[in-house]
């Protein structure tokens, strides 16, 4: 028994962690990297009725050939191709690692796959994991001295991803070191066939570089970042324990480079040529871009997962260095491997826990699809701004004869949609791609507002705005809608299964204990027979302040906090700044902020505007944290206020 292990030990540590990959992705209501897995599948999904989705640059051609036949059985056999995939690119740095003399060879097939940023990538969509398979399968087939096969496959490397174009240097200095010159010209064999393929559609034979997916300087995604960002998310990418390895390998590897052993030098050079330098370029590459917001680079940390492999064969001759000069016998080394890898497998399981969750994006755009879908309003032409949608409603995207669906894009398409369609908006892409901010469509007197969601935790999407969905009809526009009632209407309503426990009211009489009669003012009241004046004069409000363990009922997990007021703008509202916020604070320092900026909330002049804000309650610190509602003024804004309440809200 323990003979036939030792022989197929790789094939059985390969199917044990396949089975550990598939139960994670398969019992996981999530999935790693969001809407882009939405998108890539939907491609592959229609590729066969939409032949020029083949080659599609976003898309990614290559990845699109391979996962097509899988789409067809859905989105769970497409993740089922990205695991075996994950799979064939461990056992072949298994492969690498024994050709290169690498000992012991077996734990680099668990480096590679429970490399924390890795493991969770497997089960995606996206094609990473192809581009790593690409960049092994490419190394392997060198080292194997079938240099002409690896100079042809690498070369579809940029139709995996198209960072791959700038690898292909690393193969041709290879070829260069090993003089193996024949090879050389087929570097360019899956430009020229992708090139060709590609002619008569595009009308043009430059087609792969013309049709460049990424704008240098990108009009949305420009902003710039940290230049270590990668570094400082080194732990999610792969790990301390790996990362302790990465380092004794990449000394190891250096020391070599200058051994007076000439075969080991010669497999030291390709190592670095093949495994190490690009990995290190790619790293800096990606730094360089997120650091100088170019390439629509926003610091996804994804994009690494494709050069993992090749760290990873540098981690197994960290761990083989630091093996040999410990001294240990065969058996404590046995003990100590064991050990190292229980390590890394804890290391990834406490970063990316199981099930993996889907996020507040993805829940709340998935709980309006499903809405939408059961609602009267399915079958009607849809508008939407997440491609999440049709593809949770199960509606073909790509059908234009007639349509069901499109794209909703620039506000100015408001005006034009068909009287009685449907429209779903999400902040992340409507508010960012498709260029519609929250104001602009609840202010279009063509929209009429009918469901409103919003995570169960407030969640801020990229560009700094809360995330919410919104679903609209179309109207004719003779009679507009006051869409921010309604908003407020359904929020409201939306708590209804919440009982309403009472906290705290100021309506600013001047009898009221405490109050600054200096503030006060009869001239605009919206209950009672005083309001409050803001001014430029006055940075803060009078607010609400307390301890959690003064509050007449115990929060739960369930319980939310209510805050509401009333204002009273003279004119037009416009410099930002001025801010009605809940703030949760421990020992002065607060740890959950909640705001709602007074010009965003289109306050309509000459008259009192109610104002909400509703928050779960955060992780309490200590019974002594301070819940506080008031107004920052720091926009200096003058208006005046009424009625500040708060309350709050337990689940029946």
């Amino acid at each position: 028994m323990f003979r036939f292990f030792k022989q197929y030990a790789e094939w059985f540590v390969l199917g044990l962690t396949f089975l550990v990959v598939f139960l994670y992705y398969f019992f996981s209501p999530g999935v790693y990297g969001s809407t882009d897995n939405v998108t890539h599948f939907l491609y592959s999904r229609y590729a066969f009725q939409y032949p020029v989705f083949f080659l599609h640059p976003w898309a990614r051609p290559l990845y699109t050939i391979l996962s097509a036949p899988f789409a067809q059985f859905g989105f769970k056999s497409v993740q089922l191709l990205n695991v075996l995939l994950g799979m064939a690119t461990a056992y072949y740095c298994y492969r690498i690692a024994k050709i290169l003399d690498i000992h012991p060879s077996l734990p680099v097939i668990l480096f590679v796959c429970f490399m924390p940023l890795y493991f969770i990538m497997m089960p995606t969509a996206l094609t990473e994991i192809l581009f790593s398979f690409v960049l092994v399968i490419s190394f392997f087939l060198f080292l194997r001295r079938y240099f002409v096969a690896a100079a042809v496959v690498i070369s579809f490397l940029p139709f995996a991803r198209s960072e791959g174009f700038f690898l292909l240097p690393f193969y041709f200095l290879a070829f260069l070191y090993v003089k193996k010159y024949r090879a050389i010209p087929f570097l360019v064999v899956g430009t020229l066939l992708f090139s060709l393929a590609g002619w008569h559609y595009y009308k043009d034979f430059f087609w792969v570089f013309t049709q460049f997916p990424y704008q240098l300087h990108h009009p949305i995604y420009n902003q710039q970042g940290d230049l270590l960002h990668f570094l400082i998310y080194r732990d999610e990418i792969i790990g301390l324990p790996l990362e302790i390895l990465f380092i004794a390998g990449t000394l190891q590897v250096t020391r070599e480079l200058f051994s007076g052993d000439r075969a080991l030098r010669d497999r030291t050079v390709i190592l670095c040529l093949l495994s190490l330098t690009p990995f290190i370029f790619y790293l800096s590459f990606h730094s360089f871009l997120y650091w100088k917001g170019l390439g629509a680079s926003i610091g996804l940390t994804r994009v690494l997962a494709g050069v993992l492999p090749l760290a990873a064969i540098i981690c197994l001759k960290g761990f083989s260095m630091l093996l040999q000069i410990s001294g240990f016998s065969k058996v404590w080394r046995g003990i100590v491997s064991f050990l190292v890898i229980l390590l890394i497998v804890h290391s990834t399981f406490r970063i990316f826990p199981f099930p993996f969750p889907q996020s507040p994006e993805e829940e709340t755009i998935a709980r309006t699809s499903r809405w939408v879908k059961a609602s009267p309003y399915f079958g009607k032409l849809l508008y939407y701004t997440d491609l999440s949608t049709p593809f949770i409603m199960g509606v073909n995207l790509f059908a234009n004869c007639p349509p069901s669906c499109l794209l909703l894009t620039k506000s100015h398409t408001l005006d034009t949609i068909h009287e009685g369609s449907v429209i779903v908006w999400d902040a992340h892409f409507g508010g960012n791609e498709s260029w519609i901010l929250s104001d602009t469509i609840l202010g279009h007197p063509r929209m009429k507002l009918i469901k409103s969601f919003k995570p169960d935790l407030e969640w801020t999407t990229f560009g700094g705005r809360p995330y919410m969905c919104l679903v609209f009809t179309a109207c004719n526009g003779n009679m507009p809608y006051d869409n921010y009632a309604i908003l407020d209407s359904l929020t409201y309503n939306r708590h209804l299964n919440f009982k309403e426990i009472p906290v705290y009211l100021n309506s600013f009489e001047a009898t009221e204990p405490g109050q600054d009669v200096r503030q006060i003012t009869s001239a605009f009241v919206h209950t009672g027979h005083h309001a409050l004046v803001m001014d430029q004069n006055r940075d803060f409000s009078p607010g609400f302040s307390r301890t959690i363990r003064s509050l007449p009922v115990k929060p739960d997990r369930n319980s939310m906090i209510s805050a509401s007021v009333y204002i009273y703008p003279q004119a037009n509202l416009t410099m930002p700044g001025t801010q009605f916020i809940i703030s949760f604070e421990h020992e002065n320092q607060s740890y959950s902020y909640t705001k709602a900026d007074l010009v965003s909330q289109n306050l309509i002049p000459g008259k009192w505007n109610k104002l909400m804000l509703q928050v779960p309650f955060p992780e309490i610190k200590s019974p002594d944290d301070l819940i506080k509602v008031y107004i920052w003024n720091f926009g200096k804004q003058s208006f005046y206020m009424d009625d500040l309440r708060v309350d709050m809200l337990m689940a029946n």
